[in-house]
């Protein structure tokens, strides 16, 4: 799959319809469906041209750990970095990379997708640092080990253990750079080259019912809210043989062994983050690139951000892309459309 190419063919298109018409490019921004309803087989028809089909394209993201698309838009029309998670203001710049996340969802066979539970639902997130003192933001500072978002929510095509209304967790981790000035790397652990490190009993270990997947800590406050309690995954799997190969969810901060006293799964666990730690691409993402990571082979984390806050500090915008075919209507809200529960 020639990458160039379709962050080319997608720029262009986002851009001449901003171009055009820049208040419904604001509004198509936060409404996903009407966006890729509207303008994504249009899209589909141009990449076509160029030699590249919808369902090559789908294959190849859900196949790959990541795919890193450059310059897909224009990251010059900026106002000062936020010191805030949410809202994500609304700049030309701002505005072209949402769509631009939303329709390279769609032409993966996926929709954009939130979740109620976590920053309110909000459909993209800025990821900066944040200012002042507590957790929350020291963690906005420092470097991330590795994780899969959502990860105590059920894989695609399962079910909660204790509530089956849960929404699964997202299927690609949509991250589009508007300032990097210090070049901080996005980390990348591709699951397959992880594993090639574990032996097989510790691979059947990921696999079994050993472990417990607590929210992680953007979650806790909206789960809590929306369930009566912080969600946590009791008994269930890391790994999950699909279809689409072998699949992971994990966080290093909020997995743990069910048993404690069961020695094999707290080793596996060690062997586990360890072979993390020796596993990993490492990508500074330039103004205007797009990352899709997969949130299913591969695990991502961050270097250092570093204490400054606002101005020209760092700046990313996260959205999330799921496959929704067959997704029970009770795991949406029903406004808006795009907001899973909880």
């Amino acid at each position: 799959m020639d990458a160039k190419k379709v962050a080319l063919c997608v720029g262009q298109y986002v851009g001449e319809l901003y171009s055009r018409t820049p208040a419904d490019c604001a509004r198509w921004s936060r409404i996903p469906d009407a966006l890729a309803s509207s303008h994504a087989p249009e899209l589909r028809q141009r990449l076509h041209q160029l030699g590249i089909s919808a369902d090559e394209f789908t294959d190849w993201v859900r196949a790959a750990p990541f795919v890193h698309l450059q310059k897909v838009f224009p990251a010059d029309r900026l106002p000062d970095t936020p010191e805030v998670w949410y809202p994500v203001p609304e700049s030309p710049s701002t505005i072209t990379a949402a769509m631009s996340m939303i329709l390279l969802a769609s032409l993966a066979g996926m929709e954009a997708v939130s979740y109620g539970a976590e920053n309110d639902g909000s459909l993209f997130v800025n990821l900066v640092a944040l200012p002042g003192q507590g957790v929350l933001q020291e963690r906005s500072r420092t470097p991330m080990r590795g994780h899969t978002d959502a990860a105590s929510f059920p894989f695609r095509g399962t079910l909660d253990t204790d509530d089956e209304r849960i929404a699964p967790s997202p299927d690609i981790v949509f991250l589009a750079a508007m300032r990097n000035p210090n070049a901080v790397a996005t980390t990348v652990r591709a699951i397959d080259e992880v594993l090639d490190q574990l032996s097989s009993h510790q691979i059947d270990l990921l696999k079994g019912p050993h472990w417990v997947l607590n929210a992680q800590k953007s979650f806790q406050r909206g789960t809590l809210q929306a369930l009566g309690y912080e969600h946590q995954a009791d008994g269930v799997p890391i790994l999950l043989e699909t279809s689409e190969g072998l699949w992971v969810r994990y966080s290093h901060r909020e997995s743990t062994v069910a048993d404690q006293d069961d020695r094999p799964a707290r080793d596996t666990k060690d062997a586990f983050e360890a072979a993390c730690a020796n596993t990993g691409v490492e990508i500074a993402l330039a103004p205007g690139d797009v990352l899709l990571v997969n949130n299913r082979k591969a695990l991502h984390g961050r270097s250092p951000v570093g204490a400054e806050t606002g101005g020209q500090s760092r700046w990313l915008v996260r959205g999330y892309g799921l496959d929704c075919n067959g997704l029970q209507p009770e795991r949406r809200y029903a406004s808006p459309r795009h907001k899973l529960f909880p």
